[in-house]
């Protein structure tokens, strides 16, 4: 899906390798609910079932006690595009939900029905419809912030936004002495990372990074990520690579934050209160992007295809510029993010 920009396969031969994915996880549904723990062998039995849409097919299993738990937007709504359809005219939001259902539906219509008349004894589900992931009586938790974005008013009451998830890593590590020194010798830096997220030219990307940050006079801390960021021609005294370190740590040792809007990644860098740049690769990284800079707590997105130097050189410029760092919104906003954890 990273590759691809979304759930469509770029090439035929990549649908049978897609589709066994998604059957390995149709399939292992049933077992996770009843099946005895791996590694105590003590029976189990679930009572009530907590999922996301990706896991495709938990509410057959059990109906009555499932519960959607997701972190971007997979409701219909008025408001804003299913994140992975790119719709940008309004009046065509709302039916953006339905017509994604409805490619996924087409994909895995088969294997959802042959969950069900193998596994769970029942009779197949029609062709019209859909995943069920839309219906009234599954109630839906969504794993964001309202103070920055507001539940739709069109939305029901079985669905609500129940604020970001933080899990207290920081209380655990031990930052190393080299990381620790190159913090304390100067002005907090920027953040720039894209964790497991793949770089075509990792090289060209980080050449891109130390300009603009040598540029903009900016001290810069690169996360090496699964892309393979980093790769120096020559050391520079402003820039730290550095491998993962856990995100409520670092940020609140930053100034600003440049990454590719996944959800916990946004809501680490606003919860320290750094301003964002979000570099979308694809899906809702999209929608996170656009959230943060409508609410005026970053710079515009820039979509990974279309980073070059001049607009790395200008996110960064907007983030420093303390008008806005100190802005009362910005303030507002994580304040109430830190309040919220």
């Amino acid at each position: 899906m990273v590759k691809n920009k979304g759930f469509l396969p770029a090439t035929p031969s990549e649908i049978p390798i897609q589709r066994k994915q998604i059957r390995d996880i149709i399939f292992s549904l049933l077992p996770a609910c009843k099946d005895p723990d791996i590694d105590t062998g003590i029976s189990f039995s679930a009572d009530a079932i907590i999922a996301n849409p990706a896991a495709y097919g938990p509410q057959y299993t059990n109906s009555h006690n499932f519960h959607n738990a997701l972190d971007f937007i997979a409701r219909p709504t008025c408001e804003f595009p299913h994140p992975f359809s790119r719709v940008k005219q309004s009046a065509g939001y709302r039916l953006s939900y339905q017509i994604v259902d409805s490619f996924v539906w087409l994909g895995i219509r088969d294997m959802i029905n042959d969950l069900q008349k193998r596994k769970l004894k029942l009779r197949p589900v029609t062709y019209l419809s859909g995943t069920h992931a839309y219906s009234n009586d599954i109630p839906h938790a969504y794993i964001w912030s309202p103070y920055l974005v507001p539940k739709p008013k069109d939305w029901g009451p079985k669905i609500d936004v129940v604020g970001f998830c933080f899990l207290d890593l920081a209380s655990n590590y031990e930052p190393p002495e080299p990381l620790l020194r190159r913090l304390g010798s100067g002005e907090k830096p920027i953040y720039i990372g894209f964790g497991s997220l793949p770089i075509p030219e990792p090289d060209k990307l980080t050449k891109i990074i130390v300009e603009a940050l040598e540029i903009t006079g900016q001290r810069g801390i690169i996360n090496k990520g699964w892309g393979g960021l980093g790769n120096l021609e020559e050391s520079k005294d402003f820039v730290y690579v550095l491998d993962n370190v856990p995100h409520d740590w670092l940020f609140l040792q930053c100034k600003a934050v440049v990454h590719h809007g996944g959800a916990g990644t946004t809501a680490a860098g606003l919860k320290a209160a750094c301003p964002t740049t979000i570099i979308p690769f694809f899906g809702d990284q999209f929608f996170w992007g656009s959230m943060v800079h409508t609410r005026g707590l970053g710079a515009p997105p820039v979509p990974v295809e279309q980073l070059q130097l001049h607009s790395l050189v200008d996110a960064i410029k907007f983030m420093i510029d303390p008008k806005r760092s100190i802005c009362a919104t910005f303030t507002i906003i994580c304040l109430d993010l830190i309040a919220e954890s």
